[in-house]
């Protein structure tokens, strides 16, 4: 039986962080509930993680919120990716997005 999953992605379909490395030098995170952002480069990240890291999980491994583990879910930190669509369509610069150095309120690398 043979797999309809490209080999980049993981058994539940999620990007890994591979894939992202082969179209990126880094990746912007930010919280749609409060001003938290910053950036990591790529690199770092598949040293520490593996490249078999799924996308989906990322948010949850880089916040350091204090909204993370809220009980309500409205008030919950909500980690996105926002250039993430960008990068996998292949419409967004290999060496990474706009200013360097974004703040790293979310514990990010300043784009170093």
């Amino acid at each position: 039986m043979s797999s309809s999953i490209p080999s980049a992605m993981g058994k539940n379909g999620a990007v890994l962080l591979g894939e992202v490395a082969a179209r990126a030098t880094h990746i912007d995170i930010e919280c749609s509930r409060c001003d938290r952002k910053g950036r990591y480069r790529i690199a770092k990240l598949v040293a520490r993680l593996g490249e078999d890291f799924p996308m989906t999980d990322l948010g949850a491994e880089l916040a350091d919120c204090p909204r993370r583990r809220a009980t309500a879910h409205h008030e919950r930190c909500d980690v996105l990716f926002p250039r993430l669509p960008q990068i996998m369509s292949g419409d967004a610069p290999r060496s990474g997005f706009g200013e360097r150095g974004l703040l790293s309120a979310a514990g990010g690398d300043g784009g170093k």
